[in-house]
């Protein structure tokens, strides 16, 4: 099976151009070119380009700006979101397809979740497996080879966006830039951001996260730096479920003497 896509799931605009990306290559200039005023163009060879004026910069001031609020817009919208979801509990369904849209891998199961930093992801289809961040480490437990495999957690949701699921420090926001799909760009009715890293080190490029009407997550897509994409849609989601974490064991790991463990962290 696929093993990724559950590590993951344990850590988790374009930019204006500016004027320097834009430089007048003032060394083709002749001195047979045309003399020009503060409002015209400059000829640069046979080739006619626009001069910047104050108006122009200006202007791309006012476009950065705007981009600059929709962005913290974004951000606080999906703040607020995911401030519902200080826990959450929901069964999945999940479909990840590689760059030509063949389907890999499917699976299905439960996934629950606790704010700050704890996740509990199980599936039944088509293996059963367990996944636990437990806010320290990622233990993912093998019942079929009888071995547990733990990793830090901090390093597992390095430059993941995943993380944001379950964080709530401003350090860790601050990281990923947020964007509110319009309904031009929203592949569904749903109430859709995208979030991307900002440092390209990661193994996720963006995760789009989907909220139905009554403002619960229903969706989460994530493409992967090898351009796979796990399209995971939820159902059955409860926010107010009991927890009694001493009992239920839902983010500990009692592991059997039998198993080999592997320790990287």
């Amino acid at each position: 099976m696929n093993k990724v896509v559950p590590i993951m799931m344990a850590m988790a605009l374009t930019a204006p151009l500016s004027l320097s990306a834009m430089q007048i290559a003032s060394a083709n200039l002749t001195s047979d070119a045309p003399k020009t005023n503060s409002d015209a163009t400059v000829v640069v060879g046979s080739a006619t380009k626009p001069k910047f004026t104050a108006h122009s910069a200006k202007e791309m001031s006012k476009a950065d700006d705007a981009a600059a609020d929709a962005a913290n817009s974004a951000n606080v919208l999906l703040k607020k979101r995911l401030h519902g979801l200080q826990q959450y509990q929901a069964a999945f369904k999940q479909t990840v397809t590689d760059a030509q849209g063949n389907i890999v891998h499917e699976a299905q199961g439960t996934l629950t979740m606790m704010r700050p930093n704890k996740l509990r992801w199980e599936t039944t289809f088509p293996d059963e497996t367990l996944l636990i961040a437990d806010g320290e480490a990622v233990w993912n437990i093998d019942t079929f080879v009888e071995q547990v495999t733990i990793i830090s957690q901090d390093q597992a949701i390095k430059d993941n966006p995943i993380v944001l699921l379950t964080a709530n420090d401003d350090e860790t926001w601050d990281s990923f830039v947020i964007s509110k799909l319009d309904d031009a760009k929203a592949s569904s009715t749903l109430e859709q951001y995208q979030i991307v890293p900002k440092s390209t080190d990661g193994q996720i490029k963006s995760l789009t996260l989907g909220f139905n009407s009554d403002g619960i997550l229903s969706t989460l897509d994530m493409l992967d730096a090898q351009d796979q994409t796990s399209a995971l849609v939820f159902s059955k989601q409860d926010l107010d479920f009991a927890i009694d974490t001493a009992k239920d064991n839902l983010f500990s790991v009692d592991v059997p003497q039998s198993y080999i463990i592997d320790d990287q962290r």
